[in-house]
C-alpha cells in the first residue's frame, strides 16, 4: 500500500508539474499507457475525475489537487512511522507504561519523570494514575509495564525491587489533647479510637497495610470517611476533621506523631508481573530510579514473595 500510494502521488505530481501525461511518463521512466491506466483505474474507484484532459497543458482538477495533497500527507505519515519503527528496533526510542496512584504520582514523578525524560528524550512515558490496587491489577493484566507504589502484603504476582522504606505517622488536629511524642506500641493508639478517623480507601495498598496493622493489634475502628488521595486526607486533618495514619509527610500544619518503624512501615517498590521480562525501556527507567533514590544497583535485589 505504501509503494502504490507513493507511486500514485509521483504520477499526479509529475502530470501537474510537467503539463502532460507523455512528459510525466518520460520523467518517471514508465510508459504513457501505464500512467493513463493507473490514473483511470483510480478515477473509477473514487468516482471522480482527477485530471482535466481537455486543457493544454494538462492539469489536475480541484479533486485531483486535493487527492494529491492527501496522498502526500499520507506519505509523510508513513515516513514518520517507518522512522519510529527503525528507532524502536535500534532501541533509540520506545514506550513504557507506568501504573501508580495519584498520591504516589505527586510525590515521585516530579523528580523521577523529569529526570527520565531528560536522559531518554526519545522514550515515551505513559502514566496511568489510579488507586494502587487497581494499578497493581493493571500490571498483572498486562495493561501497564511497571507498578510503582507501596508493596502489598497480599500480592505475590510481581518481581519487584525496593526503592525506599517509608515510615508512618499519626496526624492530628493541632488542638488535639493526645500528648504522646512517638508511638512505639500500637496499644498507645487506644485513646484515639473514640475520635473521628479519616482512613485510606481499601482500594489503596496503604489502606490494606494500615487495616492489617490495626487488626493485628485488635484495634478496631470504623472510619468516618475513606479517601484514596493522601493530600486530601491530610488537608481534612489540618482543618480539624479527625485524625489519621499516613506516610510521614514532608510538610503539614497538623500535629505529626511518628510511629516507630519497628511497629509499622512500608516499602516503596518498582515491580513488573512475574511473566514479563525487563525491556530496554524498563531497564532504562530502573536505572534512572536508582539514580533518583541514590540506590547502589549492586545492592538492590530483584525479589519475588513466595
Amino acid at each position: 500500500m505504501a509503494s502504490s500510494t507513493n507511486r500514485l502521488a509521483e504520477i499526479l505530481s509529475a502530470v501537474n508539474t510537467l503539463g502532460s501525461i507523455t512528459a510525466a511518463a518520460q520523467h518517471l521512466f514508465v510508459s504513457q499507457p501505464y500512467i493513463s491506466r493507473t490514473v483511470k483505474e483510480t478515477e473509477q474507484q473514487l468516482g471522480i475525475q482527477l485530471i482535466d484532459r481537455t486543457t493544454k497543458p494538462t492539469r489536475l482538477t480541484y479533486a485531483g489537487t486535493q487527492y494529491l495533497m492527501g496522498l502526500e500527507k499520507i506519505q509523510h505519515q508513513l515516513t514518520d512511522l517507518d522512522q519510529t519503527m527503525r528507532e524502536l528496533a535500534q532501541s533509540k526510542s520506545g514506550h513504557i507504561s507506568i501504573a501508580l496512584s495519584e498520591s504516589m504520582a505527586s510525590q515521585i514523578l516530579p523528580r523521577l519523570g523529569s529526570q527520565f525524560l531528560r536522559q531518554y528524550p526519545h522514550y515515551h512515558l505513559d502514566i496511568h494514575e489510579m488507586p494502587s490496587l487497581a494499578a497493581e491489577k493493571a500490571v498483572t493484566d498486562n495493561q501497564s509495564d511497571v507498578y510503582i507504589g507501596p508493596k502489598s502484603p497480599h500480592h505475590r504476582d510481581f518481581y519487584y525491587r525496593i526503592m525506599q522504606a517509608q515510615t508512618f505517622s499519626v496526624l492530628l488536629p493541632t488542638d488535639s489533647a493526645f500528648s504522646l511524642a512517638r508511638i512505639d506500641d500500637a496499644q498507645q493508639l487506644t485513646p484515639l479510637l473514640t475520635h473521628p478517623f479519616i482512613g485510606c480507601d481499601l482500594q489503596m495498598v496503604l489502606g490494606e497495610i494500615i487495616r492489617d496493622f490495626m487488626a493485628t493489634h485488635h484495634l478496631f475502628l470504623q472510619p468516618e470517611l475513606t479517601l484514596n488521595n493522601l493530600e486530601t486526607i491530610q488537608h481534612l486533618v489540618e482543618r480539624g476533621g479527625g485524625w489519621t495514619i499516613l506516610p510521614t509527610p514532608t510538610s503539614t500544619s497538623a500535629r505529626v506523631i511518628p510511629i516507630n518503624a519497628n511497629a509499622l512501615t512500608y516499602q516503596l517498590i518498582m515491580a513488573h508481573r512475574a511473566s514479563k521480562e525487563n525491556t530496554p525501556e524498563m531497564l532504562a527507567f530502573l536505572q534512572v530510579a536508582q539514580q533518583t533514590f541514590n540506590i547502589d544497583p549492586a545492592t538492590q535485589l530483584k525479589q519475588r514473595d513466595r
